[in-house]
């Protein structure tokens, strides 16, 4: 079973390929009746776990009041925005809401051009399935949309920023801190400063996570000028925002959209971050994606296998020797109970705790039916280029533990 037929989008999901028929905290039962410990959590949006009853509530609350509006800005609305913009702590930020990242990051291409008269963007990371981000098929060279892309190399960013003084408009970049270190945040930072452009920190996947609003500042050791945030917001619900400098901001006084005003994301949003805050949830959500690396990396040592868990906080990355013994992983995982974002990133969530013992029994006795069916392996390792391939499969650059000069040869590879 896979997506409805008349449905064309090609969104992929763990195997098997079974329906979603209900979900609870860190499981989700499927239409084979059998319930699935879930580590793709939407993708990364579902930070306390299925249907926590601080949101649930919240939201049955508002609707059975009838509070919900889709016609006036409501209290809630700025109580957010207030909440947002102090989480950040960027002096004299404002805020614009949207439904999904990907409007986020465009709105972020769109401000920063009318703020600057500039139209190159250049670009590190995955914001969305838009144009902008289409590829070029050459290294360095700006697609039709004018976004010039350099795959979080700082050798790379130095030299189309050179090439092209005085024409770029934005630096936009998702943060990654499995593959990517705090130091190399720092040069791509300073780059952009010394070459007097504007930086976006999209924070679409790694926002609200194991830091209120963003751990960028203190990664870098300086703010961006604009951030995304979108996936830690409402734990399920869809809603975004573009949050920074109040004179880039100004431009996105015209964007608006039919469901502006409804209150129910702004809702779940403000019991979402309520519950983090009172619950110390940021830090235990590190803890537990801690916690979980190192469970995983202790199974990994007892099968023998050539497997690699990457990360230590909230996301992490499960990644075998070869693409072929990925597959094989993840189907033997997915028959022992465990629902995993095939060659992507894992998402802990609060309620992940509380199965932590199950879920790391679930591993294993995944990882013991890919030794049986692979048989006696040679000793090898996740080579450099592997990591490199799986770097590129969870945040669209290179990690950098790859010397520059073999990340930009695989990098021309790719394209």
């Amino acid at each position: 079973m896979d997506r409805p037929t008349h449905i064309v989008t090609g969104i992929y999901t763990a195997r098997p390929r079974l329906r979603a028929v209900s979900s609870e905290g860190a499981k989700v039962t499927l239409s084979d009746g059998k319930s699935y410990i879930d580590l793709m959590n939407g993708k990364g949006c579902v930070t306390l776990g299925h249907h926590h009853p601080a949101v649930d509530e919240a939201m049955i609350r508002h609707l059975q009041g009838r509070h919900a509006s889709a016609t006036c800005w409501s209290d809630r609305h700025e109580e957010l925005a207030d909440r947002i913009v102090a989480d950040l702590g960027l002096p004299g930020a404002r805020l614009a809401f949207f439904s999904t990242g990907t409007e986020a990051c465009r709105a972020a291409v769109q401000v920063a051009r009318a703020a600057t008269g500039r139209r190159l963007v250049v670009s590190a990371g995955y914001h969305g399935w838009g144009h902008d981000w289409a590829g070029s098929g050459e290294l360095l060279v700006a697609n039709p949309a004018g976004v010039i892309d350099f795959f979080f190399v700082p050798e790379l960013l130095d030299q189309v920023l050179e090439q092209h003084r005085g024409e770029v408009a934005l630096v936009i970049l998702s943060p990654d801190h499995v593959h990517l270190r705090p130091e190399t945040l720092q040069r791509l930072t300073a780059i952009t400063r010394r070459h007097g452009v504007l930086l976006c920190c999209d924070d679409v996947k790694q926002g609200y996570r194991g830091e209120a609003a963003s751990y960028f500042p203190k990664a870098a050791g300086a703010h961006a000028d604009l951030y995304t945030f979108a996936k830690g917001l409402a734990n399920g619900q869809r809603l975004s925002c573009l949050v920074g400098r109040a004179d880039v901001l100004a431009a996105a006084k015209e964007f608006t959209y039919t469901a502006y005003f409804d209150t129910l994301p702004i809702v779940a949003a403000l019991a979402t971050l309520d519950h983090m805050t009172r619950n110390d949830g940021y830090r235990r959500l590190s803890a537990c994606g801690a916690a979980l690396a190192a469970g995983m990396r202790e199974v990994v040592r007892r099968s023998e296998l050539p497997i690699e868990i990457y990360g230590d906080g909230p996301m992490l990355q499960i990644v075998a020797a070869t693409e072929a013994m990925d597959q094989v992983m993840y189907a033997h995982c997915a028959a022992a109970g465990l629902l995993l974002y095939e060659g992507d990133n894992q998402s802990v969530s609060l309620a992940t705790a509380d199965v932590l013992d199950e879920l790391l029994q679930r591993f294993a006795d995944g990882l013991a039916a890919t030794a049986r069916q692979l048989g006696p392996i040679a000793p090898t390792a996740v080579s450099p280029h592997r990591r490199f391939q799986a770097a590129f499969c969870m945040m669209d650059g290179a990690t950098d533990v790859v010397p520059a000069a073999d990340a930009i040869r695989w990098i021309q590879d790719e394209l």
